[in-house]
């Protein structure tokens, strides 16, 4: 549950003090931070890094063209891919939404199947072919930072 805090709002250029929406940000003394509607997120990538370490507000500044912030979307969504070995399930007008397998336990399947005698490697293969997923939808705000906002996981 959220709490009122002191949070910088897209569009208004006073700092707020009231319970965070999905899209405020917040200062925490080392970088800026997106609500999310669960928790406050660092930002997945940014064509700016520098500006998200410094205290001054960046939403004040100067917005990046369309095209820009689908690049830098591109961009966010290839290094998940090539790196963290995500899988696009949906690029749409609002994001790109990802895919990230659970990792299975091999180790502790392998115990149980040696301490069952075998029998366990049923759960194993299971386990294994039916893993479950997280998904996540990446979005680039105006300034050109890319931000995770979970999705439903299946």
């Amino acid at each position: 549950m959220s709490r009122t805090t002191t949070l910088a709002r897209p569009g208004q250029p006073d700092l707020v003090t009231s319970k965070p929406v999905v899209g405020d940000y917040r200062w925490d003394g080392k970088r800026w931070r997106r609500w999310t509607g669960r928790r406050w997120a660092s930002a997945a990538y940014s064509a700016d890094l520098a500006a998200l370490h410094r205290p001054e507000r960046f939403d004040l500044g100067r917005r990046i063209a369309e095209s820009q912030r689908q690049r830098v979307l591109d961009l966010a969504v290839e290094r998940q891919v090539l790196d963290e070995g995500a899988s696009v399930v949906h690029a749409g007008p609002h994001g790109t939404v990802l895919a990230y397998k659970r990792p299975v336990s091999h180790l502790a399947h392998a115990i149980g199947t040696l301490v069952t005698g075998g029998l366990w490697v049923v759960v194993w293969l299971v386990c294994a072919i039916a893993r479950s997923e997280d998904r996540v939808r990446l979005e680039c705000d105006p300034w050109g930072h890319v931000w995770a906002l979970r999705a439903t996981s299946r």
